[in-house]
């Protein structure tokens, strides 16, 4: 991402939320469990409107699950976060659309 912001006179690039890291693993993980198909890279919108075009890693899927994970970037704003990867296990369900957390 080559976004930048100035705060006090300083030049910051930009990074993204763990939120976003999360959505976009999810799209990535549902679109290859449904496209038995591998997604490398995946574009989300932000709440205020901002695409973000992020790299998939960690991909394994198969017809019963697709897991993948976003690494999350602090940019020049890092917290504890900054580094790990979020990762996301999408299933099939009977009817409708289950959510569940994970550790972390």
């Amino acid at each position: 991402m080559d976004d930048y912001v100035v705060v006090n006179g300083k030049k910051l690039r930009r990074g993204y939320t763990t939120g976003s890291c999360a959505a976009a693993a999810a799209r990535a993980a549902a679109r290859m469990l449904f496209s038995q198909m591998p997604v490398e890279t995946i574009e989300i919108d932000t709440p205020k409107g901002q695409k973000l075009l992020l790299p998939v890693e960690n991909i394994e899927f198969n017809q019963q699950q697709a897991v993948c994970s976003v690494r999350k970037d602090g940019g020049d704003d890092p917290d504890v976060t900054t580094g790990l990867d979020v990762f996301v296990r999408v299933e099939p369900v009977p009817q409708g659309v289950e959510i569940s957390g994970g550790e972390g």
